[in-house]
C-alpha cells in the first residue's frame, strides 16, 4: 500500500477528538460535538461510516440526515476517513458479488442517504487511511484494520493474531499507534503483542506499543455511543459514554 502520511511542517496537536460510525445519527452527532467543545480539543477526526442507516439495525428513521452529518464532519474534523457504507453511498464499491473467497457486507438494506452530486464526490475522494506524526513516528487512523482497512469484508477480528496485517502496515509507515473504527464495540479495545484486550468507557494509559486502539461508535444503536480524546504528550485515552 502507498503511504499517505500528513506532511505537516510543524504539528502541536497534543489533543486528538476521535469519533466514528455515525451512520445518519444527526442527534447523536450534535451531542457528542458539543460535548467534545466542552472538553476542549486541538484536532478532531472522523474514522467513517458517517452514512450507512439500514433499518433492521437502526430505529431513528425520523430524524436521520445523512448530508447534514456529513455537512457537520466537514466542519469539525481536520481528517476524515471513509467507512464501507460511505464506500458504498458514493458508489466506489458496489453490491457483494456471489462466490467470491470472503463474503462482503450487504449494504442492500442501506436507504439512500441523498447526498448531492458534490457530496458523492467528496467522499469518493477520500483516502483509506491517513497518517498524522506524533513525536518521531506516527499515528495511523483507519475505518478498520488490514487487510481489511475499509470494512467491506464482513466480520470482526477479535482475537490478536487477526490483526498481524495491520501491524505490518504500521511498521512500514514508522507508526505506533492506530486507530479504528468499525466494529461498535461497546467501549474500546487494545491489540498489542498479539493481546486483544476490551475495556468499559474508561481512561487508560497507553503504554506497551505497538498499539491499535478500537473506538465506540456515535450512533445510540445498543447504547454503545462514544468518542474518544487521546493526550499525544501523556499517551492517555479517555473514552467517553454518551446517554
Amino acid at each position: 500500500m502507498k503511504s499517505l502520511a500528513l506532511n505537516f511542517t510543524s504539528f502541536n496537536t497534543v489533543r486528538l477528538a476521535i469519533l466514528s460510525d455515525i451512520h445518519e445519527d444527526l442527534g447523536r452527532l450534535r451531542k457528542v460535538l458539543k460535548k467534545i467543545d466542552r472538553l476542549g480539543k486541538d484536532m478532531s477526526i472522523c474514522l467513517g461510516d458517517i452514512s450507512g442507516f439500514s433499518e433492521p439495525y437502526y430505529k431513528y428513521r425520523k430524524t436521520r440526515n445523512a448530508s447534514a452529518c456529513l455537512e457537520l464532519v466537514r466542519d469539525k474534523c481536520e481528517i476524515i476517513i471513509p467507512g464501507n457504507h460511505d464506500l458504498h453511498a458514493s458508489g466506489k464499491i458496489k453490491d457483494p458479488a456471489t462466490g467470491g473467497r470472503e463474503e462482503q457486507w450487504d449494504h442492500q438494506s442501506d436507504l439512500d442517504p441523498g447526498y448531492s452530486e458534490e457530496e458523492i464526490d467528496f467522499l469518493s475522494g477520500l483516502p483509506n487511511y491517513r497518517i498524522i506524526p506524533n513525536h518521531g513516528k506516527g499515528i495511523l487512523l483507519s475505518h478498520y484494520a488490514s487487510p481489511n482497512i475499509s470494512g467491506i469484508i464482513k466480520g470482526f477480528y477479535t482475537r490478536g493474531a487477526e490483526f498481524a496485517s495491520h501491524f505490518q502496515l504500521m511498521q512500514e509507515n514508522n507508526c505506533m499507534l492506530g486507530f479504528t473504527g468499525h466494529a461498535h464495540v461497546r467501549g474500546f479495545y487494545t491489540v498489542s503483542s498479539s493481546r486483544f484486550s476490551h475495556y468499559s468507557y474508561r481512561r487508560l494509559y497507553l503504554k506497551d506499543f505497538p498499539v491499535i486502539v478500537g473506538v465506540p461508535p456515535v450512533t445510540r444503536h445498543k447504547y454503545r455511543s462514544g468518542f474518544c480524546i487521546f493526550d499525544t504528550d501523556l499517551s492517555l485515552l479517555r473514552v467517553y459514554k454518551l446517554n
